[in-house]
């Protein structure tokens, strides 16, 4: 057996022992970019070396696999390399104001170090030093709101559960605290954290900032939630946090920061193309023209906008009131 073979079926028997719906061989054809005829014997060299597979209840007409196997964990290991990753998120989590999830993500280095053989983790400590002296994160301007302790486990619970969730909501404006209530449907995450949801007895989706949020509890009343709604869906409709009526953008940046823009990712759903004369046009479609507009401010005079001239307007204004003020200062 190929040595890479042999990689490739205890990582997709780790993937069918890890996971509770189960894979499709499409699934499997996707992750380890393999044909079909592939994924299948891959599939099977699994269910001959670590035992038969159980088929998951589902309405989907494609079988879902997963598998349970105790001698499987045997050959699962952790290196320092993946160790060390977890402090670094839980840093980058401290930063962003998420010290509830950063201590999740060190609790779990913690258990995970817990779970090592004796030997094993003595073989990874040197290493995993090594590592966390030798990476820092670069401090990254931006917001950074302190969240009241206890808020994420308290929306988490009420999304898990499907409850109305009722919290104090300060104005934007003048401060004042409300009481709202609302059916959670998720948690977005960026430069500012958001809960998405519905206000009780409304239609529209909307958006909360956490940081606004306090004295957060769930109720015992349950909403029906909407099986249409798609939470990744409704995030790319915007450009970040903010959303409003979508619009089709057409930025042009000069061939001198080509190579970065090439790196760049703008939006999920955009589109790419090097013109003759060097510069590259984007694509996308989406909400949220105040954060564009903040965005494209970083690139200074290499990037026009197109497309659409609202963008265009509102990205002229800003610069023109940044340039007054700091004009009039002395």
């Amino acid at each position: 057996m190929a040595y890479d073979r042999a990689i490739d079926i205890v990582r997709l028997a780790i993937r069918l022992q890890g996971t509770v719906s189960g894979l499709t061989l499409d699934d499997i054809q996707r992750e380890f970019e393999i044909s079909r005829s592939t994924a299948e014997r891959l599939r099977n060299a699994v269910e001959e070396l670590f035992g038969r597979l159980e088929t998951v209840p589902t309405e989907e007409p494609k079988r879902r696999c997963r598998l349970r196997a105790p001698n499987l964990r045997q050959l699962i290991s952790l290196s320092a390399e993946e160790l060390a990753e977890l402090p670094a998120a839980a840093t980058v989590l401290d930063r962003a104001g998420l010290e509830e999830r950063a201590g999740m993500l060190r609790r779990l280095e913690d258990k995970l170090r817990a779970l090592l053989e004796p030997a094993a983790l003595d073989g990874v400590a040197a290493d995993l030093q090594v590592l966390t002296d030798a990476e820092e994160l670069a401090m990254r301007p931006g917001p950074r709101s302190r969240l009241e302790d206890g808020l994420l486990a308290t929306l988490r619970l009420a999304v898990r559960t499907g409850v109305v969730v009722a919290f104090d909501y300060a104005s934007r404006a003048t401060g004042q605290r409300t009481r709202r209530r609302a059916e959670p449907y998720g948690l977005i995450y960026g430069n500012r954290a958001f809960l998405v949801g519905r206000a009780e007895g409304g239609v529209e989706m909307r958006l909360w900032r956490l940081a606004r949020m306090s004295a957060a509890e769930v109720t015992d009343e349950p909403f029906a939630r909407d099986p249409a709604f798609d939470l990744e869906r409704f995030t790319r409709r915007s450009f970040g946090t903010f959303h409003d009526l979508p619009v089709n953008v057409v930025l042009r940046f000069d061939s001198r920061v080509a190579t970065d823009v090439a790196e760049f990712l703008f939006h999920p759903e955009q589109s790419m193309k090097r013109n003759e004369d060097g510069s590259t046009t984007v694509r996308f479609t989406a909400s949220g023209v105040e954060e564009m507009c903040w965005h494209l401010v970083t690139w200074g005079t290499a990037v026009t906008v197109e497309q659409p001239a609202r963008l265009r307007r509102r990205l002229t204004e800003m610069c023109t009131r940044l340039a007054t003020h700091h004009g009039a200062v002395s």
